[in-house]
Parts: structure tokens; C-alpha cells; sequence
């Protein structure tokens, strides 16, 4: 027996219709909408605590000083801060305070504010420079903090 095609294709769409009202079904194929998610915000942007984040402090992997050539020389400080899971994405890096011979700076990350959200276990980096100007006395140490590292400096 030969079957032609055009015959085939009828045949086998009846037959998945009388599947479907066999099995309770309408005959109408339909499909249930599955919520879509959100874009993840680029490594850039800032994530609100709002949007149920929270601000926490960075881990710091690495802390190192730049001296510019120039004259009078120009400071920065290049940190090399963590992001101890999936979840964690860097939020801002900043001069918190200058007081004497002490700057502070802070690092800190966001994370989701429901600490049970299952989070890979991946660790990634971010890199920030801060500047910290020319306004430093030649032969004086100074020290720069962020968040639990310290490094220390003598100006030129």
C-alpha cells in the first residue's frame, strides 16, 4: 500500500486532535505564559536597595598605589574589590573621609535583601581607581584605608 503525503499530513493532525479530546483536552493547543525576568542591570549600573537590594561592603583582593611622573605628582589608588557570589554586584567606590594623614575609602557591593535567594558560588572582581589628587606634603606618610586593608604611602 502506498500512501501519498498530502494524505499524511490530514491524517496526523485528526489523529493529535482526537489525542487531545481523548485526554480531556479542547483540541486547541495552549500554552500557560511564563513571566519573563528582568534584564540583570549592566556591571555599571547601580541596583536600588529599593528593588530589594541591600548596600554591603566589598571585600578588597588588592590595593595599589599610582604615582603620576607629572610635578607636582598626582595619587590614585587602584583596588582590585571581590564579589563573593552570583549575586553581588558592585555598587561604588568613594573617598568616604580625608582627615589628616588619613583617607578613607569605601568599597561596597549589593546583594539581594532576601538572604535565603539560592546565590551561585561564583567569585568575581571588580577593578576601580580613585583618585586622590596632588595635595600631599613631600616626606610625610600617609595612610589610605578601604574598608579592612590599609596601604601606606610617603609622598614624593
Amino acid at each position: 500500500m502506498r500512501l501519498r503525503l498530502p494524505l499524511v499530513v490530514p491524517i496526523a493532525a485528526g489523529a493529535a486532535l482526537a489525542l487531545a479530546a481523548a485526554c480531556g483536552g479542547s483540541g486547541v493547543a495552549t500554552r500557560t505564559a511564563t513571566p519573563s525576568l528582568p534584564p540583570s542591570p549592566s556591571p555599571t549600573s547601580t541596583p536600588s536597595p529599593a528593588a530589594g537590594r541591600i548596600v554591603v561592603p566589598a571585600p578588597i583582593d588588592k590595593l595599589e598605589l599610582n604615582i603620576s611622573e607629572s610635578q607636582p605628582a598626582s595619587y590614585a589608588v587602584h583596588i582590585l574589590s571581590g564579589l563573593p557570589s552570583g549575586c553581588a554586584q558592585f555598587n561604588d567606590a568613594r573617598i568616604a573621609s580625608s582627615a589628616g594623614t588619613t583617607i578613607t575609602i569605601e568599597v561596597t557591593n549589593t546583594i539581594p535583601a532576601d538572604r535565603t535567594i539560592a546565590c551561585t558560588a561564583i567569585y568575581g572582581t571588580h577593578e576601580s581607581t580613585i583618585e586622590l589628587g596632588t595635595d600631599f606634603a613631600a616626606g610625610k606618610q600617609y595612610t589610605v584605608r578601604v574598608n579592612d586593608k590599609e596601604l601606606h604611602f610617603t609622598a614624593q
